[in-house]
């Protein structure tokens, strides 16, 4: 499972990141154009997650793990699809498939992730796959000037590779996940889990509607700052300290089940974006994204390991979590794009204003549990 995870969170890396720098560089995207761009792949992305459950009944006949296998090979060639279709036509249609596809890939493999889990082993078991798929997302941008310099597109190319070789790999796994032990389910999940798992699905989706904010302009940022060839190098700082992050969590014991942990990741979250977008020096810029990279790796943990401790690690389960992600990824485009509308233009004031409004509204929806739960044990 770890291995299909490495292999297919290259493209992961390449889609949601790198493509932005591709679109700039190669077809001569405008930041509005980029977040257009993303927006469409964001919709998709949640559309077809947020369907992982039914998709998976459809084919029920076929089993979980030919479905994904198919999957793979689709997104192998939607990959490949702007090598061949020059035009802005391929990379549009190339973009927007290989982001919606792994909405169905993704709720699957979390399901073998979790499946026969509970408490301390699915905490054990969350973390080096949440080390894996954050190593490889970030390989692709590590490596992304040297794979541009051999072929203009070819971290694309590299993704098609990456795709048939996961798809090689599934033959690994069983033909389906295993089972819920409903007995050991019901004794890991705490009392607070329920609230927090609400908590969570809010700042899940914010966190990645500031991501889907920030990436597709943060090219043009570092840009500003004097950076080009080795822009996607300092652009991945934040994916090295989510990692970081993700194994400090792993190791530690003590995160799950507290609200200081929410709390933190939402205002590391909030204080990375206004530095990343707003600072006038490299060096800040770079905190900015460190602290970013952090707040994204809380939230995701948390939201993950309460999405699958409560929902049994059901293919639903993981659709409804990845869904949510791909909420994320829908409406922060939109705040990028309104952005441009307002004073300091898309990368200024104006932007990071309208997303601290929206962190805010988010941060205050997350907190509505927080209160319900200790009104609960008030009345206890």
């Amino acid at each position: 499972m770890l291995l299909v995870t490495a292999l297919g969170s290259v493209s992961g890396g390449v889609f949601w990141t790198g493509v932005f720098f591709l679109t700039r560089e190669h077809y001569g995207f405008s930041p509005a154009e980029n977040l257009a761009l993303a927006l469409v792949m964001g919709t998709g992305y949640a559309l077809v997650a947020r369907s992982a459950g039914t998709i998976g009944a459809a084919f029920a006949r076929l089993g979980v793990r030919r479905l994904v296998t198919l999957g793979f090979v689709a997104w192998a060639v939607a990959s490949a699809l702007p090598a061949f279709v020059h035009a802005r036509f391929g990379i549009w249609l190339g973009a927007v498939l290989g982001a919606s596809i792994p909405g169905v890939i993704w709720p699957v493999v979390e399901s073998f992730l979790g499946g026969g889990r509970h408490g301390s082993e699915l905490r054990r078991a969350l973390g080096p796959f949440n080390l894996t798929w954050t190593l490889f997302t970030a390989l692709p941008l590590l490596v992304f000037p040297w794979l541009t310099r051999v072929h203009a597109l070819g971290p694309l190319l590299l993704c098609s590779v990456t795709n048939v070789a996961a798809a090689l790999a599934l033959a690994l796994l069983p033909r389906r996940p295993a089972p819920p032990r409903p007995e050991h389910a019901e004794a890991a999940v705490g009392r607070e889990y329920p609230a927090l798992l609400v908590a969570s699905r809010w700042l899940l989706p914010l966190s990645y509607l500031l991501l889907s904010t920030l990436s597709p302009i943060l090219p043009h940022r570092l840009s500003e700052l004097g950076l080009s060839a080795d822009a996607a190098l300092v652009a991945a700082s934040w994916m090295v300290a989510r990692f970081l992050t993700l194994g400090a969590m792993t190791i530690l014991p003590f995160w799950h089940g507290r609200w200081g942990t929410l709390v933190a990741a939402a205002v590391a979250l909030m204080a990375g974006v206004a530095l990343t977008l707003l600072a006038g020096s490299l060096v800040l810029v770079v905190l900015g994204l460190t602290l970013f990279g952090a707040g994204l790796a809380a939230t995701y943990f948390c939201s993950i390991y309460y999405s699958l401790a409560i929902g049994h690690a059901a293919v639903e389960a993981g659709g409804g979590f990845e869904a949510l992600i791909g909420v994320g990824y829908m409406l922060g485009p939109i705040v990028g794009l309104c952005g441009r509308a307002l004073p300091g233009g898309p990368e200024g004031t104006g932007t990071v204003a309208l997303a601290w409004g929206v962190a805010l509204l988010g941060g205050a929806l997350a907190a509505r549990p927080y209160f319900a739960a200790r009104r609960a044990r008030r009345r206890d």
